[in-house]
């Protein structure tokens, strides 16, 4: 007997991406929320850029020193664990505001476990799902993860 199959919708091609443009509605929701107008997006191209100063995939955000600088960051989901570990030596070092935006899954969780138990670092669920940026307008579907906004505070003093 021949095994059942699923039905699942097919995904297009942009699905398969990990690079994603945040909306600019929720990254000025997200700003207002925490208070915080970072001044470096380190995961951004030109021209999806939410603050004027920003590293490009060429750049790397992660092989740069994120000092003296608030930072917003939407990393790639397949640099997720990079960028989390990154973002926490960066404030760790500099002692820096930072937001990032990563999907609300099992995976991501694990990567900020070790964040999150050493209290460097906040999360906060966005409500709903998001419908990221493709080529400038807002894609299809919804994403298919919940988001969590994850925020480290300078410390005063």
């Amino acid at each position: 007997m021949p095994k059942q199959q699923l039905h699942q919708k097919q995904r297009s091609e942009a699905s398969h991406s990990d690079e994603y443009e945040t909306p600019h509605t929720l990254y000025e929701d997200i700003c207002n929320h925490f208070r915080i107008y970072p001044e470096l997006d380190v995961c951004a191209e030109y021209g999806i850029n939410k603050c004027f100063k920003f590293y490009s995939p060429a750049e790397d955000g992660l092989t740069h020193r994120w000092n003296h600088w608030s930072v917003w960051c939407n990393p790639p989901h397949s640099k997720t664990k990079e960028f989390a570990l990154h973002a926490d030596k960066q404030w760790t070092e500099n002692n820096i505001n930072i937001m990032m935006l990563v999907p609300a899954n099992a995976v991501c969780a694990h990567y900020f476990s070790d964040i999150f138990n050493k209290k460097h670092a906040t999360y906060h669920r966005v409500a709903g799902r998001i419908r990221f940026l493709v080529d400038g307008k807002p894609s299809q579907y919804p994403s298919r993860n919940a988001y969590f906004v994850v925020v480290w505070r300078k410390r005063n003093g």
